[in-house]
């Protein structure tokens, strides 16, 4: 399913300035695409729009050239599962049972989750290494931990699309290499398309995705990261103090 942002603005408030300014652009079925920028350039806002949860001052979102605005909230979680950067939950939620509401939105009304739905929550808690985390309560387990469950339920969802707002903001480097390797594996495995925001350009570089790259409301490029993701592209935005590790006296820790 293609995406469409149709010249799309947005601000909170009539006094305010505009969060996005006449934003455009399109987001290719079954790709892996960062949204990268600085704090407050429109990345959270942007996929608050692509899910629907804010309308748009003026533009539209299409999908498949059919306006967001216009398709039933019930069809929508059909079409993409979306996770924020902020969630609150009842801690005492068994995981495995949060994990099986995922699967909701393929079910018939009254039908039961079933032996396939059982086993879709296993697999995908193997593939983000949370099995171990099943039987506890969400109040039992980290905030990092919380996160990784979300993504995994949105997985489960077994939407065409994913949005994911900052997914690795609450995760430690190795958690953070192992969700963004199975989102990697994911998005080539099954075609999904996939759609997040990061401040860490390196995470572009290691999922090797599209990039979007967003400033003061503006998309200033779009391509993939290897041709973007550059010291002199990402200068205007980072300052020109940005470097890369080959140009510090100590070498970067990163991942594989």
């Amino acid at each position: 399913m293609r995406i469409k942002i149709d010249s799309l603005s947005f601000r909170y408030q009539k006094n305010l300035p505009f969060v996005l300014d006449h934003v455009s652009t399109e987001i290719v079925e079954g790709s892996l695409t960062v949204l990268l920028g600085l704090n407050g350039c429109g990345k959270t806002t942007l996929i608050k729009l692509l899910a629907g949860l804010e309308k748009p001052t003026s533009g539209a979102v299409l999908y498949d050239d059919k306006d967001l605005a216009k398709i039933p909230i019930k069809d929508r979680s059909k079409i993409f599962a979306y996770v924020s950067q902020h969630v609150s939950v009842s801690n005492d939620i068994p995981v495995r049972l949060y994990l099986l509401y995922g699967t909701n939105n393929t079910l018939a009304f009254y039908q039961r989750p079933g032996k396939d739905e059982m086993d879709l929550v296993e697999t995908t808690a193997e593939r983000f290494h949370i099995s171990h985390l099943l039987g506890k309560n969400l109040g039992q387990i980290s905030g990092g931990e919380l996160q990784i469950v979300l993504i995994a339920c949105a997985i489960i969802q077994r939407t065409p699309i994913v949005l994911l707002d900052e997914p690795t903001s609450a995760l430690d480097l190795k958690n953070q290499s192992l969700v963004l390797s199975a989102l990697k594996e994911i998005a080539l495995q099954e075609k999904k398309t996939i759609i997040l925001s990061t401040h860490n350009p390196n995470h572009a570089l290691f999922l090797e995705s599209d990039v979007v790259l967003i400033h003061q409301g503006q998309i200033k490029g779009q391509g993939g990261a290897n041709d973007l993701v550059t010291k002199e592209n990402l200068k205007e935005i980072y300052g020109d103090r940005l470097c890369l590790s080959e140009d510090l006296p100590y070498k970067e820790i990163s991942f594989t």
